[in-house]
């Protein structure tokens, strides 16, 4: 497509785009910047940006919480693929026409007690006119639900877990309700108790490109572009980054959405060869099975799909599929020279079954049509979905240190790795692990065990050496 094609499509893009007027919302031609059309409600802004490059920007940011909702850069290519991100950008830019209720989780044992409390103040809110919403839950379910909360409100008997609760639920609002409060429906008390808790949190800008340091020695390449695919409470993240020479990182984007699919992978590519055209080899980080450029991912879809084929006949391009927890394992191994065997236990998210890489003496395990690390296999798991366990495993804090005890004494005595990683949000406590892992496994032969927080960067760095790894045995060929 020549330039003058592409710029006409620009144009009819752009008038189309101010041709959607609704009574949702305003929309208008930003007075500062003429690359900028807003679309603006009381409790939304959103932005469609026109860069150099034929690239667009569709960004909804909720006022309220001050997160973005909706993120993403793409090339402009067809009209129907920028009207469709458009559309889906609206969505969410309507569902923030009206002020959204502040949500508000109470919880206790059962659920029980709590109930009968949301219900007399949900009854309370609406004969005071106020914009809340109480919804009851057990302790059981608390961290499987609490991202679609604002606030949370622990009953007294639950009130001893409020500090791990606190640094589990770390971007919420956690409150203890006190025992008189609680034992006579006290509403009036509630509601004044409510109103700290009610000004949003600020983000803090930009987040800080962190750059690990790279121990191993790799062969120079000229620039990488990565990609990771991360859930991330209710919605995914499309991470990207572009490396150059000596581990620099000269492009570091994400894209936000609810969903996200192959065609979102494709826009990051073509805004990034847009920008840096020389760009020849790419790597793709997913979750789930990978067999020889084969994704198989049920649950977004995905079965032995074909991938790389797709991707490289799309854009004559070398594409390098990754494992998530294989590169996680590949980039912390990478950044460091005092382990030559490690395990990357990766759980994104509440209730999910995880994924394992492991490294042995320098050397990735992919196993049999590279199953290896599939802890979705093990017997512990196919026991919790065909029963009622759920509730208690993998889904609280207590639940899944068992289930971790129980995975990872399966590791030791498998692989014996020198340490063990682990990215799991509902653990916070190592000590408390290896207490549990202690009923399963000799405290002596129990290796050192590494939780951590972001596994985005050295998902990203694993990705690069893999793909500079490919490179190699491709010049060598």
């Amino acid at each position: 497509m020549d330039q003058a094609s592409d710029n006409t499509l620009i144009q009819q893009f752009r008038q189309w785009v101010l041709t959607q007027t609704s009574s949702h919302y305003k929309l208008y031609i930003n007075e500062k910047d003429s690359n900028v059309i807003v679309i603006e409600t009381s409790y939304c802004r959103g932005e469609v940006t026109f860069f150099p490059m034929d690239i667009i920007q569709l960004s909804v940011l909720n006022l309220v919480t001050d997160r973005h909702e909706f993120y993403l850069h793409f090339q402009m290519h067809t009209l129907e693929h920028a009207m469709k991100l458009f559309r889906e950008m609206l969505e969410s830019v309507k569902e923030l026409s009206v002020k959204p209720p502040v949500r508000i989780l109470l919880t206790c044992t059962s659920g029980l007690t709590t109930g009968f409390f949301a219900q007399k103040l949900n009854e309370s809110a609406e004969l005071l006119s106020l914009n809340y919403e109480f919804t009851a839950v057990s302790y059981g379910n608390l961290y499987h639900v609490a991202s679609q909360y604002d606030i949370i409100l622990l009953a007294p008997q639950i009130s001893y877990i409020y500090e791990t609760a606190k640094k589990i639920l770390h971007n919420k609002k956690v409150y203890q309700i006190p025992p008189k409060v609680f034992a006579t429906y006290d509403v009036k008390t509630v509601f004044a108790d409510l109103e700290p808790l009610l000004s949003p949190r600020k983000h803090s800008g930009r987040p800080y490109i962190r750059q690990l340091p790279l121990k191993k020695q790799v062969k120079s390449h000229v620039k990488i572009l990565t990609i990771a695919l991360i859930r991330e409470d209710d919605h995914f993240l499309l991470s990207s980054r572009i490396y150059t020479e000596n581990n620099g990182i000269i492009f570091d984007e994400v894209s936000i959405k609810p969903q996200i699919n192959m065609d979102d992978v494709c826009d990051v590519c073509d805004t990034a060869f847009a920008i840096y055209p020389e760009i020849n080899t790419v790597g793709l980080s997913m979750p789930g099975i990978i067999d020889e450029g084969r994704l198989t991912l049920l649950a977004q879809g995905f079965d032995e799909s074909n991938i790389l084929d797709s991707m490289s006949k799309r854009y004559s391009r070398k594409f390098v599929l990754g494992n998530d927890a294989n590169c996680i394992a590949v980039g912390y191994y990478s950044s460091q020279d005092q382990y030559h065997s490690i395990s990357a236990l990766f759980q994104p998210f509440v209730a999910s079954t995880g994924g394992l890489g492991s490294i042995h003496n320098g050397q990735l395990i992919e196993g049999y049509r590279h199953v290896a690390g599939e802890v979705q296999f093990l017997p512990i798991n196919s026991e919790i979905s065909n029963s009622n366990l759920m509730p208690s495993l993998r889904m609280t804090p207590e639940g899944t240190l068992s289930w971790a005890a129980q995975t990872i004494a399966s590791i030791i005595s498998i692989l014996g790795p020198e340490v063990i990683l682990l990215s799991c949000r509902l653990i916070v406590q190592i000590d408390g692990l290896i207490q549990e892992l202690e009923k399963y496994v000799p405290g002596k032969y129990i290796p050192k065990i590494v939780q951590i927080d972001s596994v985005k960067d050295y998902m990203l760095l694993g990705l690069m050496i893999l793909c500079t790894e490919a490179i190699e045995e491709r010049e060598e060929c």
